[in-house]
């Protein structure tokens, strides 16, 4: 603030107090008769009483030409206090006796004009927005004034007075007009929850003090026996300076969002009490015409603003409904569900078992960030739906956010929630039909008991969310909490974020696996295979990390950075002579991006790397999410000249359908049949069969999990095409890995006969120490990633 301003704020503060000063001395000397004493005193005291409505306008003026806000409105307020100022000059310096109306009483009554425009104006600018009942809430009001005030007037002036109407027309005029600014000023504390600032007790109190003077002196005119001067004026004149103070108050920074409430009731419910008080009393004393109609209008508006009220009323009931429903599948939201939560929390004193269902899907972001919002919005209803046929009556299925579910059962235990899991998701094994697309869906479920796992329902939720977590990371499906598992969910939380944080950071690592030709021998592809160089754990596996990528949305950024660092190593083979071809796994989301094939040739083409030696293995999983569209993008790489894998042959669909429609290359047969080859007649005949089948479909196959010679003798027996596993190299870094790739190769370059290699009648065997080399890195469980 600067100090033209504060010195100008400080005169303005001053003349407030002298102008509050000057009401005083008027009050004082009009209570005390000092005027009819002292010519002098007389004479000020007329004086002073012209100028208080003159100088509070003046303030309101100043008010709205020197600060910001509501500057119309108290504007408003003092052009009709400088217009009463001039009414009560012109009534005592040229008229000076009360008789027929006047431009006087123009003055004044302009001022209850300006004064109900500026009370709306500064109403406007402190709440957000009015409902309609707040209009029908006035009107009840006006009409319940106007009725009080016309068999008020009766009372006093008498019904058959010939003088009524005129009286009624002129003096009634001002005590209604303030009793209506007073109805007002009291609807405005009711939306603003009977807790105003300080301007509205000002203009309430100024507007009661009119009140108070116009009925006394509508009273005393209408008896004969008014007179100037008493009480009467030094009550007008402290109402006239308070909108001084009132205009100079602070302005509220924020709208209120109370729009309305109870509390405005208390008009229209006074009002039409007293209207029907009138009319009841009409049946015994003879009331006038117009009271009558003014009261009978009274009550017709009440009722219509009762109607509303229980309009708004089931409105509200309606909104509190869907304020607890999710408005996509119809079924309970977080707050729905954790209002039903507290209520079996504090069931049966407190006593009361129930259990928690957290269901998530798995994949679903793919779907969802791959196919849109709509498609993932119509497959979120239609789970919802399978979810609930497998729950009772009284269970409560609920979508908590995105794809996670939550379902609460009433009186069950632990092994109850088991038996309804497996209900739930033998339920979602079936197909999902979207708009022609079939998807098939999989879902973790975590299991709480209550009050076993905590006697606190956000608590008991947290870890049932804990447990979906466990049964995503472990791919159990279903998992009850177990105490512990809470450092091992915060562990998770770490991972994911310095893994988001490490993509593009260099922290990814490849190994390449050998994929051996069964009838030379040689070996002209690997496996690119991730490992993460965690920035404190060290080199982690792909099971440490790549779930919770699935999980996380994570999965396409990486794809991207292992099929780069892929492709810059097939380049280093390729210049050093080698020509070696690379294997990389595909996500769920590549396959669903239209974009992807032009990714991967803008890679292709600045590694400097021929299509043909790159392959791209996917598994039948991710296959069948979305085969129209997983049909257009792999048909765009193999125009490209890449070839296509389905990885992990056997585990899942195993339909032939898909192999027909879809533009496959390599099937690589699942290491669980291989490892069991050799004891097992029936896993050797499902291989012996395989390998027939892809060629009888023009297919290369490929085993995976050769871990013994006799298997990978029965697999060449077999005619299958390549073998990789253990038996033959585990996963190297590229700098160990290139010897043996020159060492397994070097009859096939020697002898300069092209990508073939060694004669197809030998089978190559690498010495002990060669094996001994390949197997430097001990075997990993689970199926082997990107």
């Amino acid at each position: 603030m600067s100090v033209h301003t504060a010195r100008r704020l400080r005169l303005i503060g001053a003349g407030r107090v002298v102008l509050l000063m000057a009401a005083v001395f008027f009050a004082v000397t009009t209570l005390v008769g000092l005027r009819d004493v002292s010519s002098v005193v007389n004479q000020v005291d007329r004086w002073l009483g012209n100028s208080f409505s003159v100088a509070a306008g003046g303030f309101c003026m100043l008010r709205a030409i020197l600060v910001r806000g509501e500057r119309l409105a108290w504007a408003v307020l003092g052009s009709g206090l400088l217009s009463y100022g001039a009414g009560s000059i012109y009534f005592t310096e040229i008229m000076k006796h009360v008789g027929a109306p006047s431009p006087a009483d123009i003055g004044w009554l302009v001022f209850y004009v300006a004064t109900c425009v500026s009370v709306i104006l500064l109403l406007r600018g402190r709440v957000i927005r009015f409902h309609p009942s707040v209009w029908l809430d006035a009107l009840v009001g006006g009409l319940g004034v106007a009725a009080l005030a016309s068999g008020l007037a009766a009372a006093v002036i008498g019904v058959d007075n010939p003088v009524g109407l005129s009286v009624l027309g002129l003096n009634i005029a001002y005590p209604l007009a303030d009793l209506m600014l007073l109805v007002l000023v009291a609807s405005a504390f009711g939306l603003r929850g009977w807790h105003p600032e300080k301007a509205w007790w000002l203009l309430g109190v100024s507007l009661a003090g009119f009140a108070v003077a116009d009925t006394i002196v509508t009273g005393a005119m209408a008896s004969g026996t008014y007179a100037p001067g008493g009480p009467v004026e030094a009550l007008w004149g402290l109402a006239l300076v308070l909108p001084a103070y009132a205009a100079w108050q602070r302005t509220p920074r924020e709208m209120s969002e109370r729009v309305a409430g109870w509390e405005v009731l208390f008009i229209p419910v006074f009002f039409a009490v007293s209207a029907l008080t009138l009319l009841v009393l009409g049946a015994f004393i003879r009331l006038p015409p117009l009271t009558v109609v003014l009261a009978a209008g009274t009550v017709l508006t009440a009722i219509v603003r009762a109607g509303i009220t229980f309009t708004e009323v089931r409105q509200l009931a309606d909104s509190k409904m869907q304020a607890r429903t999710d408005e996509l599948t119809g079924f309970a939201n977080r707050r729905g569900f954790f209002e039903r939560l507290n209520e079996e929390e504090t069931r049966g004193g407190g006593a009361a078992r129930f259990t928690l269902l957290v269901l998530d899907l798995d994949r679903f972001k793919e779907i969802n960030d791959s196919l849109g919002h709509q498609v993932g919005d119509d497959l979120l209803k239609l789970v919802g739906r399978r979810i609930e046929t497998a729950l009772r009556p009284t269970d409560l299925l609920a979508r908590l956010g995105g794809d996670e579910f939550a379902v609460l059962l009433q009186d069950a235990d632990a092994t109850a929630a088991r038996t309804v899991a497996e209900r739930v998701l033998a339920a979602l094994d079936g197909p999902f039909d979207v708009d022609g697309v079939s998807f098939h869906v999989d879902a973790s479920i975590g299991v709480a008991v209550y009050p076993d796992h905590a006697v606190a329902g956000n608590v008991l939720l947290q870890r049932a969310d804990i447990a979906m977590y466990a049964a995503k990371a472990a791919r159990t499906r279903i998992e009850h909490y177990r105490p512990g598992a809470d450092l091992h969910i915060l562990d998770r939380l770490d991972v994911i974020e310095t893994l988001r944080a490490g993509l593009g950071q260099d922290q990814l690592r490849l190994h390449y696996q050998m994929k051996v030709d069964l009838r030379t021998g040689s070996c002209h592809a690997v496996e690119a295979l991730v490992r993460w160089e965690h920035p404190t754990r060290g080199l982690l596996q792909p099971n440490e990390f790549l779930p919770m990528a699935e999980h996380t949305g994570l999965m396409r950024t990486l794809t991207l950075e292992v099929l780069g660092l892929a492709l810059d190593q097939c380049r280093q083979w390729w210049d050093a002579g080698l020509q070696i071809g690379v294997a990389v796994n595909l996500s769920a989301p590549n396959l669903l991006d239209k974009g992807f094939p032009a990714e991967v040739g803008e890679l292709l083409t600045t590694k400097g790397v021929p299509p043909r030696a790159l392959e791209l293995e996917i598994t039948e999983t991710a296959l069948m999410l979305d085969r129209i569209r997983t049909a257009a993008v792999l048909g765009s790489l193999r125009e490209m000249g890449v070839r296509i894998a389905v990885d992990d042959y056997g585990t899942g669909y195993s339909s032939l359908a898909y192999l027909r429609e879809l533009p496959v290359d390599v099937l690589k047969l699942d290491k669980s049949f291989v490892i069991h080859l050799d004891s097992d007649p029936l896993s050797a005949a499902i291989v012996q069969s395989t390998v027939g089948l892809a060629h009888s479909l023009a297919l290369r196959i490929v085993a995976e999990g050769v871990e013994t010679e006799t298997a990978m003798g029965r697999l060449a027996d077999y005619g299958c095409d390549f073998a990789q596993g253990f038996y033959l190299g585990a996963p190297q870094p590229a700098d160990k890995l290139t010897p043996l790739l020159w060492h397994r190769n070097r009859r096939a370059y020697s002898s300069s006969s092209g990508e073939g290699g060694c004669p197809p009648s030998r089978l190559e065997r690498v010495t002990a120490a060669d094996l001994m080399a390949d197997r430097a890195e001990p075997a990993r469980a689970g199926r082997p990633w990107i």
